[in-house]
């Protein structure tokens, strides 16, 4: 079963302050805790995504991002991945 990214924005006006939905990494991962650790290498200066034991991470203070492994069920791909990569959403 793979696994992809969703992204999602902290603090908007609009969700008084709640997490917006932004879209899915456009990266598909064969497992949570191989989405898990491409998240934790690209995020150094953060806690790990799963320190928590939720599969979600801490949302960035500088981007205002987090992310939350899910399960691909058919999702439209359409943010970019860390490299700035963007893969066909087959």
């Amino acid at each position: 079963m793979p696994y992809i990214l969703e992204v999602q924005r902290f603090g908007s006006i609009k969700y008084n302050g709640k997490f917006e939905h932004i879209g899915y990494m456009s990266k598909l991962f064969t497992t949570k805790k191989e989405a898990a650790n491409y998240y934790d290498f690209h995020n150094s200066h953060l806690r790990k995504l799963n320190t928590h034991g939720t599969w979600v991470s801490d949302w960035d203070p500088m981007t205002k991002l987090r992310y939350i492994v899910r399960r691909a069920t058919g999702e439209y791909l359409t943010v970019n991945d860390f490299s700035g990569s963007m893969i066909s959403n087959q």
